[in-house]
């Protein structure tokens, strides 16, 4: 018996001296991986900083070649030029090594001078140096930037060169240049210089020696990345260094070592514990014996008891525990653990009856999460939950003073506060919640930022009964929503009537169709350099039976609201397309229709069918149509397949009020936008406001630079006309022209004459800058 113990303790240990190895083997395994992974996430991050840096110094060229192309040199002397170039260069503040405007090929401007002495007035096209010759070349085949480099400069530095040929007018006129300093690159990317160094770093162009580091990593299967320029890329090889790998090594030794070490210890008490238990079986198998019979009956009924005893104990406990669970699920919310709408009504009718009885206040605070359904749209429903449990956790383990905090589900919550008759008290716990909820949070290694509207309601002020304070918090919410968001509002009276008054106004505007009571307004486009009329947009305008005219801007928001606005769109799109091309068979050039587009009837999916179905019906050209897009809306990832679906119809898209929001020129480069129009805030401060009229010019540069067309809307008096004229913007819209019409008003002014109008070209040539 003792030898078949011995030999399953020998079993034993050996499978637990393989089992550990398998385990340390695959622990070390995971180690190297996970060293791998970090060097890969190194090296990646190196790739795209040094990426950043040269992307940060060649954006310069944009500019350089935006001030040519918009004609800037001309009557500006040389000083003014260099002025402009060294502010672009001082504001950069990078490791540019200079700035260059090179007319005909000659670097005529030249900044800074001081070590740019031996370039100044040199004529790349006689450049000796044959990789100058080459980029020469190569940027004047493809028109576009090209890069060089790193190779020595005439100046005596290392350094890589952007250049990009200048047209005007399809004439070849001269380049715009950057150069960079290849060390100040280096160091600025974090790649060189750097006080500890965990990486190996070799840097070159493809099928080139290394001109950073050593060239032999690439040569023992490294890690690579790829860096993309213009017209080129660089390669980035890094190797670990040896002592990471010797410290994990080291760590599976020490591991090693202390688990045997373990199983020693645990073998040895093993063995004593058998050798004792021995001794004790042979003394306890001696008493059994005599006890054995006399104590057996005894011994099976005290089990019968036991066990018995047990289960009652047993069941009393799940009973208990169940009865705990159903009351905390009856009363607590599932998902964050805090009160839920039950518990809260509840405490809501207990403290309205000890208020009426003492003669106290209270408050209620309902609030929602700001956005919050984008943040289910985009990231999905867990991320959303995440959020709600951090909303919970920020409010319960802040030191805010309240009563009860529920939430009540979705994004929604309530707080009640106790003896608040101080609006100023109110107030500052409103700001104080706010605040809580203000820092970002990270959820899943995502940053987001939490914002709340909060609707505020007294006790007995804005209701007497429980159903009356919730009604009303709710709409006192939903009034500092509309507001700006981040904010709270208190109930008053006039809230209810107007809840009231856009519940009725929601219900007839969806009776409008049927009724028609909505019709089309047509407000034609003018080209003042070509003296014509080019397009037409297509407004909306609703003609209530009892309030008569109702402003688009109080109808087309509560159309967005109540889900209303994808068929009114699509009933305006049918009509523009149909009237355009009724239009079409009595003008000599066919026009186009500008129609205003939803970003709800983007998110539809079948939208793009529907314009298709749209066009097919009324056999208009999809040329012939474009459709306005507002760029705080409509411009979102989201809605870049459906625009470039429609462009790829050959649909128009023009971005309706550019520049009054956070506009992005990457929002230029990425959609498919064929227009810019230019919104009539600025258009109003042309006469009086040296900013707006800064605006303007640089909203047109960057519609040139983009190859884009720009329109001005709301342009209402020959002064405004003339500027816009003037700085390049010769398309406009607004009352100036014309006021938006019926479409049997429209057909004369199709076939009528501008010249009274356009007067203002004779005094103010459009070639004259203001």
């Amino acid at each position: 018996m003792r030898k078949i113990q011995y030999t399953i303790i020998a079993l034993i240990f050996v499978i637990l001296v393989s089992s550990s190895e398998f385990v340390l083997t695959k622990y070390k395994d995971s180690l190297l991986h996970e060293l791998e992974i970090t060097e890969h996430t190194q090296l990646s991050s190196r790739a795209l900083a040094l990426q950043s840096v040269i992307d940060r110094n060649f954006n310069m060229m944009v500019s350089l070649e935006a001030y040519v192309n918009a004609n800037y040199l001309q009557n500006k002397d040389d000083k003014e030029v260099m002025e402009y170039i060294a502010s672009l260069y001082l504001g950069a503040q990078g490791s540019t090594f200079n700035l260059i405007i090179a007319p005909n090929g000659v670097m005529k401007f030249v900044y800074p001078l001081q070590g740019n002495e031996s370039i100044y007035n040199w004529d790349l096209m006689k450049d000796p140096r044959a990789n100058v010759q080459k980029q020469i070349s190569r940027a004047l085949q493809t028109k576009k930037m090209t890069m060089d480099g790193p190779f020595q400069l005439l100046q005596g530095i290392n350094g890589i060169v952007a250049r990009k040929p200048i047209y005007q007018d399809g004439v070849f006129w001269g380049f715009v240049s950057v150069g960079v300093n290849l060390d100040q690159l280096l160091v600025e990317a974090g790649i060189k210089n750097r006080d500890t160094e965990d990486l190996q770093i070799s840097i070159r162009n493809p099928g080139e020696p290394a001109f950073y580091g050593d060239d032999s990593i690439f040569q023992e299967n490294p890690m690579i990345a790829t860096i993309e320029h213009t017209d080129t890329k660089w390669e980035l090889a890094a190797q670990p260094q040896a002592s990471a790998v010797q410290s994990i090594n080291r760590q599976i030794i020490l591991i090693r070592i202390s688990f045997m070490l373990v199983l020693l210890i645990g073998l040895i008490f093993i063995l004593y514990i058998l050798r004792q238990r021995d001794k004790l079986r042979r003394a306890v198998n001696e008493r059994t014996q005599e006890l054995q019979f006399a104590n057996e009956d005894l011994t099976a009924a005290n089990e019968e008891l036991l066990a018995g005893q047990q289960e009652l104990h047993d069941s009393t406990k799940r009973l208990l525990e169940s009865e705990q669970m159903l009351s905390y699920m009856a009363y607590h919310d599932v998902l964050t653990g805090i009160h839920n709408r039950a518990h809260f009504q509840m405490i809501l009718k207990e403290q309205i009856v000890h208020n009426e009885i003492n003669r106290t206040s209270l408050a209620m605070l309902f609030f929602d999460l700001d956005n919050f359904k984008m943040v289910n749209d985009s990231h999905g429903h867990h991320m959303g939950d995440l959020m709600l449990q951090e909303v919970a956790n920020r409010i319960g383990q802040s030191n805010l003073s309240y009563h009860t905090f529920a939430r009540f589900g979705g994004d929604e919550f309530a707080i009640l506060l106790e003896d608040c008759p101080n609006e100023k008290e109110i107030q500052v716990f409103c700001e104080q919640l706010i605040d809580i909820l203000k820092p970002p949070c990270l959820l899943l290694n995502r940053s987001f930022f939490i914002s709340a509207s909060i609707g505020i309601v007294q006790y007995p002020y804005g209701g007497v009964t429980w159903e009356a304070l919730l009604k009303n918090a709710d709409i006192a919410m939903y009034i500092a929503k509309k507001e700006s968001g981040s904010s709270y509002s208190f109930f008053n009276q006039q809230m209810a009537m107007n809840s009231l008054s856009k519940l009725e106004m929601g219900n007839h505007l969806r009776q409008s169709l049927d009724r028609n009571e909505l019709e089309i307004v047509y407000q034609p486009q003018v080209d003042c350099l070509l003296g014509k009329i080019i397009g037409v947009e297509a407004l909306l305008r609703w003609k209530h039976t009892t309030k008569g005219y109702i402003s688009p801007a109080d109808f087309i928001p509560l159309a967005e609201e109540i889900g209303t606005i994808a068929s009114i769109g699509e009933w305006v799109l049918r009509g523009a397309c149909k009237q355009m091309k009724a239009w079409h068979s009595t003008t000599v050039e066919p026009l186009a229709i500008s129609v205003n587009l939803s970003v709800k009837q983007l998110n539809d999916e079948r939208f793009v069918d529907k314009v298709k179905q749209i066009l097919e019906e009324t056999g208009l050209e999809a040329k012939y149509l474009e459709m306005e897009i507002t760029e705080n809306f409509a411009m979102q990832d989201e809605q870049l397949d459906a625009l470039s679906k429609l462009r790829g119809l050959g649909i128009a898209i023009s971005v309706d009020d550019f520049g009054t929001h956070y506009s992005s020129l990457s929002y230029l480069k990425r959609f498919p936008v064929t227009k810019i129009k230019l919104d009539q805030s600025f258009v109003r401060g042309v006469q009086t406001d040296d900013k707006d009229r800064a605006m303007i010019k640089a909203i047109i540069s960057v519609a040139n630079s983009f190859q884009l067309q720009i329109i001005a809307e709301g342009v209402e008096t020959e002064e405004q006309a003339g500027f816009l004229v003037a700085n390049g913007c010769s398309q406009i819209q607004g009352y100036y022209f014309y006021r938006p019409m019926t479409a049997e008003q429209v057909l004369p002014m199709l076939q009528g004459c501008l010249q009274n109008k356009l007067a203002f070209l004779e005094s103010n040539p459009a070639g004259h800058i203001q």
